[in-house]
């Protein structure tokens, strides 16, 4: 019962976000997943390893799959750059069962997920004034 209500939660929180927002979303589901993955590699539990480090490739493929190099320029190529790294070592973390390899991405995804946190409190901050 709980469950139900927090997935409708979630579904409520993503239908009513802002793109910006999303993004936000995203990197934190990235995040956990990554975490939850960590766990997963620590005490051998190979079918959540699977589970959590298959979520936290597709999130950051589709980041990755969504860039607009038009309007984002420079800064559109080095996020590719960056999920391109992610991804790579979270491939590796999974192949070769190593948890420290899970490290770079979850800092880079942190560090991501304060810039963007930070445009969305932007874009609040106008909306406030006029109210």
């Amino acid at each position: 019962m709980v469950a139900q209500y927090v997935q409708q939660y979630q579904q409520t929180q993503v239908l009513t976000s802002s793109r910006v927002q999303l993004v936000v979303l995203l990197y934190d589901a990235a995040i956990q997943s990554i975490e939850l993955t960590r766990r997963a590699i620590e005490t051998n539990n190979f079918p959540d390893k699977a589970r959590f480090i298959g979520r936290a490739i597709s999130i950051i493929g589709e980041l990755d799959s969504v860039l607009d190099y038009e309007q984002g320029g420079d800064i559109a190529k080095s996020l590719h750059r960056l999920y391109d790294y992610m991804l790579s070592e979270l491939i590796e973390a999974n192949t070769k069962h190593l948890s420290r390899k899970l490290d770079g991405p979850s800092r880079c995804l942190m560090t991501l997920r304060e810039a963007w946190r930070e445009i969305a409190a932007q874009q609040q901050a106008p909306l406030a004034m006029t109210r």
